[in-house]
């Protein structure tokens, strides 16, 4: 399966689109983590600012109210808090500070009617000093336009008001994609390894594999005989082409190849299964398996024989292999690389038990 997923689709791509999701995900986290700060840093300086200037708007506006109720009423002092409402209300309705976030939390139109109300109130003062209302109407006047301010600041500058639920959605959305992302990046991490993991592998398997043959190589052998030494005894089966050196110069490599791919196939359709097969040199190949395993009768070897020695039909040309083929069995596991390295430079045919 692993091997069929990167012949379809190259190691080096699946890297580079790895790469490029990582770095996807990275900048939406660290984009996402920015927004996160600026909502929390943006919302809680106009919040603070905005609440401060409310909250001095119901101070002066409490001792605007104090001022009515007192008796008798001091008209001096009764404007001096008079105008410094209002101020409270000009600097809520029309400063930087506060105005954007009273917008942003549509507070602006209530105050904006607070403020015209407020406003009323000059002219309920000035007949009261003409003496053309009672107190008690005057009182009942800005206590009815306190209250209303009151009973909203104390509905809406909670935590749980309308701009607070907004950013708080907002910011429970944000938390989530970083969330995400960050499993993302977490899943891309594995995968990273795993891929990093599989390719390792599959430069072990090239270099442990003969590109022609597909067989496993010299290397491979040598390093398959450490484990392999756990046993006493060994069957060892050479299979050499003799003649590829005169295939190769007369009609040419590509011709050899052919040779000893059909020597491979052959030999390892005909092989046991716990026998492992090797290309030990250019000619030569060997089979190696434990002694206890599996022993090679002469039938199987005389199939495998006949088996090489029949004709390669190429279009007009027939190529026949000149095989030597040679079985040793009960080798013991000190003369086992003695025997390799002798079976590999015999060139006779011969069959030993």
């Amino acid at each position: 399966m692993i091997k069929y997923l990167v012949e379809v689709v190259p190691l080096n791509i699946i890297k580079l689109f790895l790469a490029l999701f990582t770095t996807l995900a990275i900048a939406v986290n660290i984009i996402t983590i920015e927004k996160i700060n600026t909502i929390n840093d943006g919302f809680s300086e106009r919040k603070n600012e905005a609440t401060w200037f409310v909250f001095q708007l119901v101070k002066e506006y409490s001792q605007f109210v104090t001022e009515i109720r007192i008796t008798p009423i001091e008209t001096k002092s009764l404007w001096l808090h008079f105008d410094l409402t209002w101020s409270r209300f000009d600097i809520i309705l029309n400063s930087r500070e506060s105005s954007n976030f009273i917008q942003d939390a549509n507070y602006y139109y209530f105050f904006s009617d607070q403020f015209e109300r407020f406003q009323a109130l000059e002219n309920s003062i000035k007949l009261f000093e003409s003496g053309k209302i009672k107190k008690e109407a005057l009182e009942h006047r800005v206590i009815l336009n306190f209250d209303e301010v009151i009973n909203f600041v104390n509905s809406n500058f909670k935590l749980q008001s309308p701009l607070v639920k907004k950013n708080s959605h907002e910011l429970k959305r944000l938390l989530l994609i970083q969330k995400m992302t960050t499993m993302v990046l977490v899943s891309l991490f594995v995968i990273i390894i795993i891929v990093f993991w599989v390719e390792s592998l599959i430069r072990k398997s090239i270099f442990r594999r003969d590109p022609l043959t597909r067989l496993m190589n010299r290397s491979a052998l040598t390093h398959d005989l450490k484990p392999q030494f756990s046993q006493t005894y060994y069957s060892i089966l050479s299979i050499r082409v003799l003649n590829l050196d005169e295939i190769n110069q007369k009609y040419g490599i590509d011709y050899g190849d052919i040779l000893i791919k059909s020597a491979a196939e052959k030999t390892y359709a005909l092989m046991d299964k716990h026998f492992n097969l090797y290309r030990y040199s250019g000619a030569t190949l060997i089979a190696l398996g434990a002694h206890n395993q599996s022993l090679q009768n002469e039938q199987t070897l005389k199939v495998m024989r006949d088996s090489l020695s029949e004709p390669i039909c190429l279009g007009d040309l027939e190529l026949i292999m000149d095989i030597s083929l040679i079985h040793e069995q009960k080798v013991h596991r000190s003369m086992l690389l003695e025997r390799l390295t002798l079976l590999s430079r015999r060139k006779a045919a011969s069959t030993r038990a």
